[in-house]
């Protein structure tokens, strides 16, 4: 959440935006945005059987294609608040598409590498598999 909220913030910035009522707001919402792939892919991870590589490989299996399919979804819902004439809606879709971008590059790329380098001891679940 913290290195989404950093990016978007970081790009705003970068965008020329000044800390205003319409930016406290979104900023506000960051974290709701943000975490939901990341929860998608750890259920998964959490849910799956056998070692650490098996872990990634099934939570990537399992969620990787809805996790994309939610992204794309949402970056498209996006796109036509660009062209908005009220600022508002024209933020909201230029904060939403960057919060949807950043969040999946990091659910996927950050957080994924991160369990598989930590390892993590989870305990086989009795009745599965």
């Amino acid at each position: 959440i913290m290195c989404v909220l950093l990016s978007v913030v970081g790009t705003m910035v970068v965008l020329g935006w000044s800390l205003g009522s319409i930016e406290a707001i979104l900023i506000s919402i960051v974290a709701g945005f943000s975490v939901d792939y990341v929860v998608h892919l750890a259920h998964s991870y959490n849910n799956s059987s056998g070692d650490t590589y098996e872990r990634v490989q099934s939570a990537f299996g399992e969620m990787g294609s809805s996790v994309l399919n939610g992204m794309v979804t949402s970056v498209g819902a996006s796109i036509p608040l660009f062209f908005c004439q009220l600022l508002f809606f024209r933020k909201f879709g230029t904060f939403l598409c960057l919060t949807i971008a950043y969040s999946w590059i990091f659910a996927n790329f950050g957080f994924m590498c991160m369990l598989a380098q930590a390892k993590l001891p989870l305990k086989e679940k009795k009745g599965t598999h």
